[in-house]
């Protein structure tokens, strides 16, 4: 089913809508919160946020989930944007243990980030300023999947519950996936606002960047002279596409492409990954043949998708994980196309459906049918 975002044009700049949106959370709630990852979007919604607390004298949390395994433009932006108006700064940068989906390997399917006892081999010394501890209940802890264990988003789930009355602003636009489209403008999530989303405790998440485009950010970036990560034109020069130019984790299922070149965009820390995590050498050298993490190809000694997904499941590693691509995949359709999918997943390690199906016919074989109706 294809989705389609209806554009209203009105009078007025989107970074004025953008001005008001904020300056109307500031009236309402008195404990702020911007999340921010170091990319361009995160960077433009703190930038102004930050902006509207300096011009009323008020504090805001800047809460930063460090990943430990990302660009170190990535932790220098960071460190921009904490230190852009430090008066008006709440600095709520984590470094604690959280599991990562390591995509880049089957032996070592997850990574621990800032695990106890490896400080010799993680990315970088921790901030001195860092919250390194849990702050919540740890009795009272959320994990959403159990053999996964607490991850990236049981920690933001549990930083965002353990808070009382705060409007958290998050950086989603909805012209980036249907997904999100969905997430951001679905039901009013406080009052008659339909870009936010109603939490517990009385929390509610904004998405005030949420009718912007990718052309909206950037402009405003040039227009400000508002300072960005150096990642985004080493990938640009690279002829990168806009899906693929991002700077979050570098070994997940949705970016593990960005290791191909990593060793030129930042070697220094393309030597440092490679002590700190398996497979990352297997993501540099096939990262992008069509055969191997891309799965576009299929291998020479493989007749058929549904062949080689068989193959990969007979032989998946994890003990543990594979029942749950086996229950998955008894849900959905056993063709060419939605093998190669799976065959994707398998391969990527994606046991948490990061990567979705697109579970239906074959669109080829569809299109063959028709055209042989019509002949």
């Amino acid at each position: 089913m294809l989705y389609m975002l209806k554009q209203v044009y009105i009078n007025k700049t989107v970074d004025i809508s953008m001005r008001e949106r904020i300056a109307y959370i500031f009236d309402e709630f008195e404990n702020i919160c911007v999340s921010i990852s170091g990319g361009k979007d995160s960077t433009v919604l703190a930038y102004l946020a930050l902006q509207e607390a300096h011009r009323r004298g008020r504090k805001i949390g800047i809460f930063f989930l460090d990943e430990e395994v990302v660009y170190q433009s990535t932790i220098e932006q960071v460190r921009w944007i904490m230190g852009l108006y430090p008066e008006n700064t709440i600095k709520l940068w984590f470094q604690i243990e959280f599991n990562l989906t390591n995509a880049t390997s089957f032996k070592d399917g997850q990574l621990k980030c800032w695990e106890a006892g490896k400080h010799k081999i993680w990315m970088r010394a921790k901030e001195p300023d860092s919250i390194q501890h849990k702050p919540w209940d740890r009795d009272k802890e959320t994990v959403r999947d159990k053999n996964k264990g607490f991850g990236f988003y049981d920690a933001i789930e549990n930083f965002n519950n353990y808070r009382q009355g705060t409007a958290f602003l998050v950086g989603l636009r909805a012209t980036e996936s249907p997904n999100r489209w969905r997430a951001v403008s679905k039901n009013p999530g406080y009052k008659d606002i339909y870009w936010a989303t109603k939490m517990i405790n009385n929390n509610v998440t904004f998405y005030p960047l949420y009718d912007w485009n990718f052309h909206d950010i950037w402009k405003f970036i040039y227009d400000n002279k508002v300072r960005y990560s150096k990642i985004y034109d080493y990938m640009y020069k690279k002829g990168m596409g806009m899906q693929e130019i991002r700077v979050s984790s570098l070994i997940h299922e949705k970016s593990f492409k960005a290791l191909v070149e990593l060793p030129e965009f930042e070697p220094k820390t393309y030597d440092k990954l490679l002590k700190r995590v398996q497979g990352i050498s297997v993501g540099h050298i096939y990262g992008k043949e069509n055969a191997m993490l891309k799965v576009r190809k299929l291998p020479k000694n493989y007749k058929s998708w549904r062949g080689y997904r068989n193959f990969l499941l007979e032989t998946y590693p994890d003990e543990s994980k594979k029942p749950i691509f086996i229950r998955r995949f008894s849900r959905q359709f056993d063709n060419e196309y939605v093998s190669r999918q799976q065959c994707r997943q398998l391969i990527l390690n994606d046991y948490e459906n990061n990567l979705p199906i697109d579970n239906g016919p074959d669109p080829r074989e569809e299109t063959i049918k028709k055209w042989r109706e019509l002949l």
